[in-house]
């Protein structure tokens, strides 16, 4: 129980973490030296030592005496130190994921060709960043056709990409028929924003790859 304490309150006065540079080398090094006292996942207040190489250098010099009894002077480089932090994070937490990219800017509007007229691409952006995007064109039949891209992912603060789906539906003449609503999902769509009014739209329709130029809609 003291030594519970001990790591604990080591813990709260720890610096923040250090950069680690090879999870790979902390486990190599936790498995040579750490493992016979903490054991494989790390038990008791090796856990502590979770991203934070400070706490297990505050450790070494003394604040868990027990530490020079058993393995005697430990002169571990800060690198090392910070190796071991993140692979004792690894298995106690699992891997990180890197956060997602938040778009740079909000793109929400209207966005054409000037040099087609007859086609648009409505997007609207969300407070959570989701991306709604509508496409109104033509078929092959010279009949409106209509896309849309409900959701995706930030791929970078600038590219969005998600499912793209074909849609129709009833007549606005008359009741509404929900059965008459059809969604089709036939490839996908990535916008890529080159800057806050200029991007380009790729889409798939059944493997055939188009892509359009566009710019934001002045009034």
């Amino acid at each position: 129980m003291k030594l519970r304490r001990i790591w604990a309150l080591a813990a709260a006065l720890a610096a923040p973490a250090a950069l680690a540079q090879s999870v790979a080398n902390g486990e190599t090094l936790y498995r040579s030296i750490c493992i016979s006292c903490h054991s494989l996942p790390p038990v008791g207040g090796a856990r502590l030592g979770a991203n934070n190489p400070t706490l297990i250098r505050q450790a070494i010099n003394g604040l868990v005496p027990d530490m020079k009894l058993v393995v005697g002077p430990l002169n571990f480089s800060d690198a090392q130190l910070a190796d071991i932090a993140a692979y004792i994070a690894t298995v106690v937490n699992g891997p990180s994921t890197p956060p997602a990219p938040v778009p740079a800017l909000d793109y929400s509007d209207l966005w054409w060709n000037p040099d087609e007229s007859g086609w648009g691409f409505n997007i609207t952006q969300h407070a959570t960043n989701v991306i709604f995007g509508v496409m109104y064109t033509y078929g092959d039949d010279r009949r409106p056709l209509w896309f849309v891209l409900p959701s995706g992912t930030w791929i970078a603060a600038n590219i969005y990409s998600g499912p793209w789906y074909q849609v129709s539906g009833p007549s606005q003449a008359g009741p509404f028929d929900p059965s008459a609503i059809v969604a089709t999902q036939v490839g996908t769509a990535t916008i890529t924003f080159s800057d806050a009014s200029h991007a380009t739209l790729a889409f798939t329709v059944n493997g055939t790859l188009v892509s359009k130029t566009m710019t934001r809609q002045s009034f």
